[in-house]
């Protein structure tokens, strides 16, 4: 039997403490600029782990979250059918949830290679990542704030507000990336948008670690005998 809660948190903190180290660690040795990144936006992720050692740092914490976020998306669904939710939707949000995950694997093994057909995956690799997580979070907050009162109750109604506030944030973010990239070519709004859409988007798993650990969620893992 394991804690849920375990879960989510590491789906919070490992790709957190991955961008935040890599980046200390490139600014440290004079690869990328020295600023704040959420605010200054003087680098992208990408660029903050593209070099050695960075990059082996990035690839060793971030492909083992790709891991454990299709695993998450999985424990939402049978949380979902324990809060009372059984329609598809919650298939499809676990769906998308997992191709993101995949899509993520993609973009780090393709992190730091030459050529434009690795520079197509790298680039794809990261948008569906974003895309299909955050759609699948914005869609998993719609579900809970249709269920029972009961089962609201269960997940923490200050939960389920802090989820819709992350998901407005982040749609906000995404749609001021357009305007931003056509008016303000000079500065560096697509990374400093990035920086904070990543934060908010992982952050996200946080707020269920909190719904997780309320409820006591554990998952059994059982083993057939051959």
């Amino acid at each position: 039997m394991m804690r849920a809660v375990l879960v989510a948190l590491l789906c919070w903190l490992l790709p957190t403490a991955a961008v935040l180290i890599t980046y200390t660690v490139s600014s440290s040795l004079g690869q990328v600029p020295a600023c704040v990144p959420f605010f200054e936006g003087c680098t992208s992720i990408s660029g903050a782990a593209r070099r050695d050692p960075s990059i082996h740092i990035f690839r060793a914490m971030v492909l083992p979250t790709a891991t454990v976020i299709a695993i998450y998306w999985l424990l939402v669904r049978a949380w979902l059918g324990h809060l009372g939710d059984h329609g598809r939707g919650r298939s499809w949000i676990t769906a998308l949830g997992v191709i993101g995950a995949v899509f993520l694997v993609l973009y780090v093994v393709f992190l730091g290679t030459d050529g434009r057909v690795y520079e197509f995956l790298r680039r794809y690799g990261i948008t569906v990542y974003f895309a299909f997580t955050a759609l699948a979070q914005l869609m998993l907050t719609a579900r809970l704030q249709k269920l029972a009162p009961q089962a609201r109750q269960a997940v923490g109604s200050d939960v389920i507000g802090f989820k819709a506030a992350f998901g407005v944030s982040m749609l906000l973010l995404g749609l001021a990336n357009i305007p931003a990239a056509n008016f303000f070519p000079q500065l560096p709004f697509d990374n400093i948008i990035a920086w904070n859409f990543g934060l908010l988007m992982h952050g996200y798993f946080g707020l269920t670690a909190i719904a997780w650990q309320r409820a006591g969620y554990r998952v059994t893992v059982s083993f057939g005998r051959s």
